[in-house]
This record gives C-alpha cells, sequence and structure tokens, in this order.
C-alpha cells in the first residue's frame, strides 16, 4: 500500500520526491531504496529523487540540494519573462557568510547579502517544469541587477530595465521600497527616470 501511495505521491509532484517528502507523508524511506532498486527512481542527490520518466528540472534539482540559496539575477529575470535569454549557469543568491564552496562546484554563480535583505522579495513560483522553487520577485530582481550592475551583461541589464517598465504587472512602490533598503535608490531612479 505504502508503495502505491509512494508513486502517487511522485506523479503529483511532477516526477520527484525527497526522502522528507516520503516521511511527511507517513511512508517509511525503504519504499524509496525499493523504487530505485526497481530503476523506477534515480537518486539525484543525498534525499532526492527523480522519476525514470521525468524531465530532468535542474532548478529544482539544485535548489533540493541547497534549500537556503534563492534564484536570482539573470536567472530571476529569465523565469519573470523579463528576458529571452536562457542562462547558460544559474545565478543565486545566499546570505553573507553562508559556506558557498559546494554551490560553486555545481557551477552556479554566486552572490551574497546580508541577511537582513536576504529575505526581501523572496517568493515561490513554478519552474518551466511545474515545480516550486524560491526566487526573488520581479522588483527585487531590477534592484539586484542594478545593485550589481558591473557583474551583469549590460544588454541584459537594458533589456530588462526595458521590459519591466513595459510590464503591466510592475509595483513601483515596491521597487522603490528595495532599492531605498539596498542603498541603490539614487542610482535606481536615475535609470527609472530615463525609461519611464
Amino acid at each position: 500500500m505504502s508503495k502505491k501511495k509512494l508513486e502517487e505521491l511522485i506523479k503529483r509532484q511532477n516526477g520527484y520526491i525527497t526522502t522528507q517528502d516520503a516521511v511527511d507523508e507517513g511512508i517509511h524511506r525503504e519504499y524509496l531504496t525499493m523504487l530505485v532498486e526497481e530503476e523506477k527512481l534515480v537518486r539525484t542527490s543525498p534525499g532526492v529523487y527523480q522519476s525514470k520518466d521525468a524531465w530532468e528540472d535542474k532548478l529544482y534539482t539544485y535548489q533540493q540540494k541547497k534549500k537556503h540559496m534563492v534564484y536570482s539575477h539573470g536567472t530571476a529575470l529569465y523565469l519573470h519573462g523579463l528576458s529571452d535569454r536562457d542562462p547558460i549557469s544559474y545565478s543565486v543568491t545566499l546570505p553573507t557568510g553562508y559556506n558557498t564552496s559546494q554551490i560553486k562546484q555545481i557551477d552556479l554563480i554566486t552572490y551574497t547579502i546580508k541577511p537582513s535583505l536576504f529575505e526581501l522579495g523572496k517568493m515561490t513560483m513554478k519552474s518551466p517544469f511545474g515545480n516550486d522553487i524560491t526566487v526573488y520577485d520581479k522588483e527585487r530582481t531590477i534592484c539586484d541587477i542594478i545593485r550589481s550592475r558591473s557583474r551583469i551583461d549590460q544588454q541584459i541589464l537594458h533589456d530588462g530595465l526595458k521590459r519591466y517598465v513595459k510590464d503591466t504587472s510592475k509595483n513601483l512602490n515596491n521597487l522603490f521600497m528595495y532599492g531605498k533598503k539596498m542603498g541603490i535608490e539614487n542610482v535606481l531612479r536615475n535609470y527609472m527616470e530615463i525609461l519611464l
């Protein structure tokens, strides 16, 4: 019965499951091992499993490995439709002081910010494969690319800003509030005055 329940849970979660998901549903972790032995599941990282017939969702898998990271900068621009450039390497933000050595090993572009600003604009959205991932909202993403403008491709920066200004769901109040908290209010105003 638990094996069938596990298979249904995997199906509901787009072919992915973590050991914690199984335990939370009252399913013993031995059933995960059984499905791996039957070659119905593949262990992608410690505690994270993918169904053999599921499309690989790297955004979801990476975040399951490192739950503290938030997709940001160019990756967040792309996820919010503010860039049409599919990122070659994903950008993530972590709180300052977090050990980034393992994240650099999986070829992610890392940014850090002081812990008091880390939660600002954090949200959950669906990856292109329908799995929940943590990403910064549009306004925080705009502030991030302006704050890190020396590390960002200028074409991506300008294209993202132009698309944001045209976006009917933009929230300028949040944008300027975030800009003030992040210490980029004047630079942000200069960009927005040119574009608005």
